[in-house]
């Protein structure tokens, strides 16, 4: 497989419009509405898989260790020693932004 993206891209183009696999060149079931042929589907699906376990693990770990020292487990900030919240002040404002400030068609 060349090292190039160029290079990549062109043969990925090729074995896409010869109706092959873009990753391995194999055949792919004419019936089948995806691009890619079995194998490479569940290749794809498995390293997801593994690296969203992998990246889930490490961020429980720091988010328990941030929440342990007492501070934000989201951006890390100290807070206060009679702060009662988990999160910080600003984190709760982008997470309150996010969740309400978007303006939703009503119901009804």
């Amino acid at each position: 497989m060349p090292t190039e993206n160029s290079d990549r891209r062109i043969i990925y183009r090729q074995r896409k419009k010869s109706g092959c696999c873009p990753r391995c060149g194999g055949k792919v079931n004419k019936k089948s509405k995806f691009i890619y042929c079995d194998d490479c589907r569940e290749f794809f699906r498995n390293y997801n898989n593994e690296t969203s376990e992998k990246i889930n693990k490490i961020r429980k770990k720091r988010y328990d260790l941030r929440k342990k020292k007492h501070q934000c487990p989201r951006c890390g900030k100290e807070l206060g020693k009679r702060y009662n919240k988990i999160i910080c002040e600003e984190c709760l404002k982008k997470q309150y932004k996010y969740n309400y400030g978007k303006k939703r068609p009503k119901k009804k």
